[in-house]
């Protein structure tokens, strides 16, 4: 007797971790053709198959995985996709009634957790693929040098209790960038506070970070594709441009920042 002739479909959803979830297989097998179509034969997805997608529940890892595998599987997780991982042993576990421990959302839930890795996020090399692609990935944190790595950017920065804030801004708009105390989908780099950055790097996450995962987690966008960067190092960006390129509008913005501190 197959297992989901032992549930009716509601018991099957409560219990059997495999029923309606997406299954994916990245890495070598026994059988890997065999594993497929008995997770199906379990309840599982009809869009069970090899790979990872950003909507897979339960990954199964075999030996020797791809890099390009594992590159997909960074990018999927750190956009907020994170399958449950298993192993082989664990799925034949599952085939034998082991349920305990398996347990995911029957839909695909996004959540991004912001640590202080997305600050410094170099993102690997993946081909884009159509909808699972992933497009041109940034690096963070954002990269200053003789180009102005600010032009035609759309720069979250977030409000805070300090009145060089609105200098910030016109110092932006000054490079051809979009300053915005609103983060949206449109958001290409978030600049962080230096008291945000700090906690940030203790593992401390302020009212700024919760309010970006918030609104990303409840958004539409599938891809977290956002660049950091931090007032102190855009203003030391800024003090070496003037060296180089001086202007008067924007020397008498920073002189009268710097004079705040």
């Amino acid at each position: 007797m197959m297992q989901q002739e032992l549930f009716n479909v509601s018991e099957m959803e409560q219990q059997n971790p495999l029923y309606g979830r997406r299954v994916g297989f990245i890495g070598k097998f026994s059988n890997r053709a065999s594993l497929i179509k008995k997770v199906k034969e379990y309840g599982a997805s009809d869009k069970s198959k090899d790979g990872v997608t950003r909507d897979t529940q339960i990954l199964v890892m075999g030996d020797a995985i791809k890099q390009e595998d594992l590159n997909r599987l960074c990018c999927y997780e750190h956009d907020g996709w994170k399958p449950l991982k298993i192993s082989e042993s664990e799925l034949e576990g599952i085939f034998k009634g082991h349920f305990s421990g398996y347990e995911t959302p029957l839909v695909p839930v996004k959540n991004v957790s912001i640590d202080f890795s997305y600050y410094t996020w170099t993102p690997p090399i993946i081909e884009d693929t159509g909808e699972e692609g992933s497009g041109v990935r940034r690096s963070s944190p954002l990269v200053y040098g003789d180009a102005n790595p600010i032009y035609g950017m759309e720069i979250y920065v977030p409000e805070r209790p300090n009145e060089n804030m609105a200098i910030i801004r016109q110092i932006i708009g000054n490079f051809g960038g979009y300053a915005t105390p609103k983060y949206d989908d449109d958001t290409n780099v978030i600049m962080l506070g230096e008291k945000t950055l700090s906690l940030l790097k203790q593992g401390v996450k302020d009212e700024v970070i919760l309010k970006i995962e918030k609104q990303y987690n409840e958004s539409s966008s599938r891809i977290f594709n956002i660049q950091f960067t931090s007032e102190p190092d855009f203003i030391e960006w800024v003090k070496k441009r003037m060296e180089r390129f001086p202007d008067e509008s924007t020397l008498s913005l920073l002189n009268r920042y710097l004079s705040g501190k």
